[in-house]
């Protein structure tokens, strides 16, 4: 039987400094890799959080060696904002605190201290 190359697993740690991961199968026995680095999507930095499900990419060279490629949308990681048109980015842990998003119309901007601000209110801004 040919090994699995693509898995999908929980964050078990997390080593912010080194953008590394250990991800735990729970359909393996709950075997746990070693740390595997994140991938970086253009230079973003956004780490997993313990316990997250995370897609992994295995190395042709076995289970041992891998990429984690990020969270993926399932029953417990529902898109906070979805519809045709529609790209937003989150920059905190908890979806809804700081983002980022155009609706196909609009560009609005969010954090939790001042809430939502749309481009054309920051450009309008005589401040």
């Amino acid at each position: 039987m040919a090994e699995r190359l693509i898995r999908v697993g929980r964050v078990s740690s997390v080593d912010h400094s080194r953008g590394m991961v250990s991800v735990t199968y729970t359909n393996l026995d709950d075997s746990t890799t070693g740390e595997f680095p994140v991938f970086s999507f253009t230079d973003e930095y956004k780490m997993p959080g313990i316990g997250q499900e995370v897609l992994v990419l295995h190395l042709s060279n076995g289970q041992s060696a891998g990429i984690v490629m990020g969270r993926i949308w399932n029953g417990e990681n529902q898109p906070p904002k979805s519809r045709e048109s529609v790209f937003r980015k989150e920059f905190g842990s908890i979806y809804g605190e700081a983002y980022m998003e155009y609706d196909g119309e609009n560009i609005v901007f969010k954090d939790k201290n001042i809430g939502p601000v749309t481009l054309r209110e920051l450009l309008d801004c005589k401040c």
